[in-house]
C-alpha cells in the first residue's frame, strides 16, 4: 500500500484572488499617476542636455579638425526661427565631408551671439568678444533648461546649465 504524498498533494495551485489583483492594479495606478508626469520630465531634461552635448562635441571635433587639417572651417548655425531649416547646424569633419545636424523636435537652438563659428589653423577663432550658443528646451510649466555653449576668442570651449521660466 502506497502513502499519500503529504497535504500539499491533496490542494490545488491556487492563483491571486481578486482582492490582491485588484491591490496590485491600484498601487500601480497610484505609481503612475505620480511617477508619469516626472518620467516625462526626466526625458525632456535628458533630450535637451543630450542635444547640447552632441552641439558642444561637434563644436570641439571643428576646431580639432581645423587644427589637424591646417585649414580654417565654418560652422554655420540656423537658429529656430530660420525660415528653411530651422534649429540645425552644419560643418566639414575631418575627412572632409560635409555635415549637417539637425536639432531634435521640442529643443531650441536660440539665437546666441554667432550665426556662424570659424576656427582658423591653430584653434583660435579670430574675434575679440566669445561667441555663444544657446540650446534650450521647456521643460514643464514652471521649468526650462538652458544650456550655452560659449566660444573664446582663443578657441576654448565651455558649456553652462541655467534654467528660465517659459
Amino acid at each position: 500500500m502506497t502513502k499519500p504524498a503529504g497535504p500539499k498533494a491533496k490542494t490545488r495551485d491556487r492563483g491571486f484572488s481578486l482582492p490582491e489583483l485588484l491591490a496590485v492594479m491600484a498601487i500601480r495606478g497610484i505609481f503612475i499617476v505620480f511617477g508619469g508626469p516626472t518620467m516625462a520630465d526626466g526625458f525632456r531634461s535628458y533630450k535637451v542636455r543630450s542635444a547640447a552635448d552632441v552641439l558642444s562635441t561637434d563644436v570641439r571635433a571643428l576646431r580639432y579638425a581645423a587644427v589637424a587639417s591646417r585649414a580654417s572651417l565654418t560652422m554655420t548655425l540656423n537658429n529656430q526661427s530660420h525660415a528653411t531649416a530651422p534649429n540645425q547646424y552644419s560643418f566639414t569633419n575631418v575627412k572632409g565631408d560635409a555635415i549637417t545636424r539637425r536639432i531634435e523636435d521640442g529643443v531650441n537652438l536660440e539665437t546666441g551671439s554667432a550665426a556662424s563659428i570659424t576656427f582658423s589653423t591653430g584653434g583660435a577663432t579670430g574675434l575679440t568678444a566669445t561667441q555663444t550658443l544657446v540650446i534650450s528646451m521647456g521643460i514643464n510649466a514652471d521649468r526650462g533648461d538652458r544650456y550655452t555653449i560659449s566660444v573664446t576668442p582663443s578657441g576654448t570651449v565651455s558649456t553652462a546649465y541655467s534654467t528660465y521660466v517659459p
